[in-house]
């Protein structure tokens, strides 16, 4: 599996490999070229689905991604690890910490996520999300009074990392958080500084909720709360540098991974479903020909 390009997904592409007609060609093209790194998000999701008919086949699919890959842990468990390498050794060693969840691989292979799981996982995930858009939508209005002040407004998030991004700023400040969080300590500009600078999944991250605030908070020409990106589809930045190619087909999410990719320096590649099909066609034919 070592010279086989890693793969991995959100779980509108399970749903996409699970449900649409050219679904199987796909997955099989998966299963022949890929190894799959199954996102923990592409699981907890599925299992969320209330109908236990389609949950199955979700299932199904992911068992026939796993055979040919493995599922990772959790990004919360992931950047816990990191966080505690670095106090350790002043080294992340992102790219050397085994992030494989064997047992959700059992998992998945025993057919052990019961409908009672299910029920858990959708009222928690309807908590988290209600929190993670309160947390930045009701910080709306005091944003614009500051824009309504004379302050100009980000035109992206990258322009609002720019104004975030000095010494003392916010987007320190916010790392210094979350590095508290699995630290039990705030740690100093400077070593948050270097701890980013060492660690591109902990960037990706934070380059991810400054995503979130500008979507929700800032962005000047609103779209409907149903097409802005959630939690989870920008969490999934954090996988981003353990995977060579990302398939999503939430649009929104999808302009959101290939910018947050392109500030982090990624050599990454985030495709549609339609995408990713066109490109394993061309190889196909490439190989035969």
């Amino acid at each position: 599996m070592a010279d086989l390009r890693r793969l991995s997904m959100d779980s509108s592409e399970v749903n996409a490999l699970t449900f649409r007609d050219d679904g199987a060609a796909v997955l099989a093209g998966i299963q022949e070229g890929y190894f799959t790194r199954i996102a923990f998000p592409s699981v907890t999701e599925p299992l969320a689905t209330s109908d236990e008919v389609k949950r199955n086949r979700l299932f199904k699919t992911l068992n026939a991604l796993r055979k040919n890959g493995e599922c990772l842990e959790a990004h919360h468990w992931i950047f816990t690890q990191l966080v505690k390498n670095f106090e350790k050794d002043r080294s992340s060693k992102w790219d050397s910490l085994d992030i494989r969840f064997v047992e959700c691989e059992q998992a998945l292979a025993r057919g052990e996520l019961s409908e009672k799981e299910s029920k858990e996982e959708r009222e928690f995930a309807a908590d988290s999300e209600a929190r993670f858009t309160a947390t930045f939508g009701d910080a709306r209005p005091h944003f614009e009074e500051v824009f309504t002040a004379g302050t100009v407004r980000p035109a992206t998030a990258d322009e609002l990392r720019q104004h975030l991004d000095g010494v003392g700023g916010a987007f320190w400040n916010y790392a210094s958080g979350l590095y508290q969080r699995a630290a039990g300590h705030r740690p100093t500009e400077d070593q948050v500084r270097a701890f980013v600078d060492d660690c591109p999944p902990f960037l990706a991250l934070m380059l991810s909720l400054m995503h979130a605030q500008f979507e929700w908070s800032i962005r000047e020409k609103q779209i409907t709360k149903r097409k802005r990106v959630g939690k989870i589809d920008l969490f999934c930045a954090g996988y981003l540098p353990y995977c060579d190619i990302f398939i999503t087909n939430d649009a929104e999410q999808r302009r959101c991974l290939r910018e947050i990719a392109a500030a982090a320096k990624l050599s990454v590649e985030v495709y549609s479903h339609a995408q990713f099909r066109d490109r394993l066609m061309v190889g196909s034919f490439l190989k035969s020909a």
